[in-house]
């Protein structure tokens, strides 16, 4: 039985729909999504990565609970219960289907990148004011990051080209030295910890005319300081991705967002700690993306390749030694 074949049979014992059509989507390398149509009906199936851990599951769940009637927010992932009212099921290898709702619109920023970064920034201030009623539990602002690093460092080496390979283990101290100043810096100990969404970039975001019409992906969300969230978002709706020796992005964009975002938030002097810290924020973003896309390789969903931004980040986070390294 093929992959699609499987899908529409749980599908139909799960969710009871018969006679699907399944269209694989553009997504990220973690999930695989699926466009469902029956009848006049559309839905989206997401299929995570086999092993995500229940814990993660349920943080997706609570927090879109928590923010589902929240105001000013584009629509949010509405999940389509089962026939026995449950929000998702398990696979036999561990994959976790989720049956979300379809969200109209087109991922990624399209021709007036101005006008998408505004609102995304505007749009990613109101989603930071509905999440900070969710209540934390972590005390740390880098917590989310920290987790992964701890996490990625704990496995073995991926799969990597021989080059990447022998600068992996230097790479991860470096990273390691980021993270430790950035803690020691105390820039962010003054904001509180915080539910994130996680991924914040273009491609989980839907837009129409250049508007967002809906934010996508929360299951990568975790706790952290707001404001490193808004700078990595600066630095991913700015980015360009087609330079792959260094980490390169639009100051002016990054500046219009931060100023989008800084006027909807009661912290007035955030924005200026981003200024003053933009190229250490800088080199966290890099350590944030190689991070994601090793644990992606470690778990043989990736693999390196051109285009997605990921040697970019990796030949800045080389290009600087932390001091004390």
């Amino acid at each position: 039985m093929s992959v699609v074949e499987t899908l529409e049979s749980l599908l139909h014992r799960h969710w009871g729909i018969v006679q699907a059509r399944l269209q694989l989507l553009s997504s990220g390398h973690t999930n695989k999504s699926y466009l469902v149509h029956c009848d006049s009906r559309v839905a989206v199936l997401r299929v995570s990565w086999p092993g995500k851990s229940v814990e993660q599951v349920r943080c997706e769940k609570s927090a879109l609970d928590y923010v589902a009637s929240a105001p000013h927010l584009p629509a949010l992932p509405r999940l389509q219960p089962t026939v026995t009212a449950q929000p998702y099921i398990q696979t036999a290898d561990g994959s976790w289907l989720h049956l979300f709702e379809h969200i109209p619109g087109s991922p990624g920023l399209l021709d007036d990148a101005q006008r998408g970064v505004v609102d995304a920034m505007r749009t990613l201030a109101h989603l930071h004011a509905a999440m900070a009623t969710i209540p934390a539990s972590e005390s740390s602002p880098l917590a989310w990051l920290n987790t992964r690093y701890a996490r990625v460092a704990a496995r073995p080496a991926p799969p990597l080209p021989a080059l990447l390979l022998e600068q992996y283990d230097l790479l991860l101290q470096h990273i390691g030295a980021h993270l430790g100043a950035a803690a020691a810096r105390g820039v962010w100990t003054t904001e509180p910890v915080r539910w994130l969404h996680g991924d914040y970039h273009a491609g989980n975001l839907l837009f129409i005319d250049g508007n967002v019409r809906g934010i996508l992906d929360f299951d990568d969300v975790g706790q952290g300081a707001h404001g490193l969230e808004a700078a990595f978002a600066l630095f991913a709706l700015s980015r360009d991705t087609t330079v792959e020796d260094r980490f390169v992005y639009d100051i002016g964009l990054w500046d219009m967002g931060l100023r989008t975002y800084a006027e909807t938030q009661p912290d007035t002097t955030a924005s200026d700690r981003m200024h003053e810290n933009r190229d250490a924020l800088m080199y966290l973003f890099c350590a944030d993306q190689v991070l994601i896309h090793l644990e992606a390789a470690q778990r043989h969903l990736w693999m390196p390749g051109p285009g997605m931004g990921f040697l970019g980040c990796w030949w800045q986070l080389q290009s600087d030694i932390p001091r004390g390294l």
